[in-house]
């Protein structure tokens, strides 16, 4: 099970550290955005201790909310350990705090095997196990983070972002429609039946 965890609709943004970048060039493992202060950068080993309270929060949030997306125990640490050796995990901070989690490979098997589904061809982005601190729930965060994800995405030369959710999970069916990413039915993927979505982002200039 990859799929995403639902972040909840955007209200009026508070506590966020709206410092502005200086000397502005980033490395490939980080991106800052500008407008929020939020960054993201590559997990470490160091930081599974606090990814694992934000997944453990997220199957709690799941079950209040009456589904049941991510089984218990999923994911565990072996898996995040597995996510930080391919170079592709990825926290958000806020202030050098770790808010929120995101595994984000260049393609999937699991995609892949689906014929028929998929608008844009080439290589193209997946985000899997998306989930960010119950304390900055609700602070309309979920434009922010897509708006890092796809940045980085593009930055690789990537222009095709993939995602799943789960059926019951209305609120990451919100915010995919809201940022713009393209519904493609309900798909039969090797962790069970999920929402296929799709995004083209923009062609870079080189």
């Amino acid at each position: 099970m990859h799929d995403a965890e639902g972040i909840p609709p955007r209200n009026e943004p508070r506590g966020l550290n709206n410092k502005i970048l200086k000397n502005g060039v980033q490395n490939s493992s980080k991106k800052k955005c500008y407008i929020c202060g939020m960054e993201m950068r590559r997990a470490t080993e160091a930081d599974i201790q606090k990814i694992m309270v934000i997944m453990d929060s997220a199957r709690a949030f799941q079950r209040s909310l009456g589904f049941n997306q991510w089984e218990d125990g999923y994911p565990d640490t072996d898996v995040i350990k597995h996510d930080i050796s391919t170079r592709d995990a990825y926290v958000f901070c806020d202030d050098r705090t770790i808010v929120g989690y995101a595994f984000l490979p260049v393609g999937d098997d699991s995609y892949d095997r689906l014929t028929g589904v998929w608008k844009y061809p080439g290589e193209y982005g997946v985000i899997h196990r998306l989930a960010i601190s119950p304390a900055m729930r609700g602070q309309g965060l979920s434009a922010k983070i897509f708006s890092l994800i796809e940045t980085k995405f593009m930055g690789r030369g990537i222009n095709v972002i993939r995602v799943d959710t789960g059926t019951e999970n209305t609120i990451m069916q919100r915010i995919m429609a809201s940022n713009n990413y393209e519904c493609r039915g309900i798909r039969n993927f090797s962790w069970g039946e999920r929402l296929a979505y799709e995004k083209l982002l923009p062609a870079q200039s080189k």
